[in-house]
């Protein structure tokens, strides 16, 4: 049985990622800040080989503690689903050099770190799968977005160079840059460009279709079928990789 690790699994993508995985016979050890979110997401997995180690990835002793936890339980680690927060949105004129090393510690230095303690286990064993949940910005500037930007093209820059590293072992890094997908965290930008703009949820939605082709937000279980899919025997030849899950919004590739 494959052992999977998921970050950020109470919610989200996170959470449609676990449950793939579980549905898959995957084993996994679900992590989120949030213990009842956590155990909600078990319950819906069901099975005994679903572990809940609730903590914040942005603590070394924390990342050490879940790494140590599954190994305990299962003795390997096959599969690494990196999944943590972004910055707060900001330009560059209003962000300062405290607020850049509080973002690269809020999701990059946790990404390396996890890496660095999980593969090595993986090539004891000759097969890991690691992805990182990134983000279209990292590839593509927004406005107001720059610190988000900087940290996810760290990761991808950071990813690719994994992926020539780890290759002979028959460990994967692959990043995943979801669009917009309809989350807890689309639901919180709709009602800012709502309040912000004095306009409708519904006008605000609207706002939003407009810059993706396929005129809606993806889903969640979208971007799970992805993770699942590079988390699999079949994607074995699939590595280094940036892609994009957004409708076909993204125009520079």
């Amino acid at each position: 049985m494959r052992v999977a690790m998921v970050l950020g699994a109470g919610s989200g993508i996170g959470r449609a990622t676990a449950l793939n995985l579980r549905a898959k016979g995957y084993a996994t050890v679900l992590s989120a800040r949030t213990e009842s979110a956590l155990r909600e997401v078990a319950e819906e997995s069901g099975g005994r080989d679903v572990h809940v180690c609730p903590g914040d990835i942005t603590s070394r002793a924390f990342r050490a503690e879940l790494v140590d936890y599954t190994e305990r339980q299962f003795g390997r680690i096959d599969v690494l689903v990196n999944n943590g927060p972004g910055p707060a949105p900001g330009s560059f004129d209003s962000v300062d050099a405290d607020e850049v090393t509080s973002a690269m510690e809020r999701k990059l230095v946790p990404y390396l770190d996890l890496i660095k303690s999980v593969a090595p286990v993986m090539a004891r064993n000759d097969f890991g799968r690691i992805v990182n949940i990134v983000g279209n910005i990292g590839r593509e500037p927004a406005p107001g977005m720059f610190l988000s930007g900087l940290v996810n093209a760290a990761v991808s820059n950071a990813s690719k160079y994994l992926a020539g590293q780890y290759a002979r072992h028959n460990v994967t890094v692959n990043c995943v840059h979801p669009g917009t997908i309809r989350t807890p965290r689309y639901d919180r930008a709709v009602e800012h460009i709502s309040e912000t703009g004095k306009m409708s949820r519904s006008t605000a939605e609207d706002l939003l279709k407009q810059a993706i082709p396929m005129a809606r937000p993806g889903r969640a279980e979208e971007v799970a079928a992805l993770i699942g899919f590079l988390a699999s025997e079949e994607a074995s030849y699939l590595t280094g990789q940036q892609i994009s899950v957004d409708g076909g919004q993204l125009t520079c590739v």
